[in-house]
């Protein structure tokens, strides 16, 4: 076993547009025809995202939005991947890994934080506080955490063992819907999960380092985001 802890996989499952795009070997394309694979009805498989999966809806007029208002992140079915118990390491730690309510509230500020802030880059875009005809309605949904070792509290961990080391923290995966934020119709799904379990550097497993790798994921959704909406706004302009 390599890691001797993990932080919880980032369950994600998202919704997004063209954004979880660049960066692959083939430009992002969305497909059409009579073979395209659709889900809600108008929404298009997006092919070579960056994101595991990514629908949006290629008749939506994106240049009309300037607005984006970001629902409070959703932690209500999160399914947490408990660290493996076969290593003798982790036998010593018998309490479950669990989201308390200062964690959910940590969760949701640092995902409130990152998509403010990528999501106004550049001043296409201000952060709204209520749908409208102009907004655009971000909700995203942690799915699922693996976290890499037991939990950075007094009861997971013996005062004998303060210190744990782990290759990488763990993972996480999202599911993020972007919609109208006045109709409420879905305008792009986006499903993603980031690790960081592959990582090449050992080092310790705590709070403060699990909470960095979760902004890290936060923002690099949150830019994703960002960039896949100027493409569909540029896209439709050049149509």
């Amino acid at each position: 076993m390599k890691t001797l802890l993990k932080l919880p996989k980032t369950l994600v499952t998202v919704a997004l547009p063209l954004a979880l795009l660049a960066a692959c070997a083939e430009q992002p394309s969305i497909q059409t025809g009579e073979n395209a694979e659709t889900i809600l009805g108008e929404l298009a498989k997006v092919d070579n995202s960056r994101a595991d999966l990514a629908y949006v809806d290629p008749t939506a007029d994106y240049a009309r939005y300037n607005k984006i208002y970001v629902a409070p992140l959703d932690l209500d079915n999160v399914e947490i991947i408990q660290p493996d118990a076969n290593s003798s390491m982790l036998n010593r730690f018998n309490r479950e890994w669990e989201l308390t309510d200062a964690d959910k509230q940590k969760l949701q500020r640092s995902f409130q934080e990152s998509m403010s802030k990528a999501l106004t880059d550049g001043g296409a875009f201000e952060i709204a506080d209520q749908g409208g005809d102009d907004v655009i309605k971000l909700e995203g949904m942690i799915t699922r955490i693996a976290p890499s070792g037991p939990k950075d509290d007094q009861m997971s961990r013996t005062s004998t063992r303060s210190t744990v080391i782990t290759e990488g923290s763990g993972s996480m995966s999202i599911a993020i819907m972007i919609a109208d934020g006045d109709s409420g119709e879905p305008l792009a799904i986006i499903k993603d999960t980031r690790s960081s379990v592959n990582s090449s550097m050992w080092g310790v497993n705590n709070s403060v380092s699990n909470m960095a790798e979760v902004r890290r994921n936060f923002n690099a959704w949150a830019k994703q985001i960002h960039d896949g909406l100027l493409t569909l706004q540029a896209r439709g302009k050049a149509e």
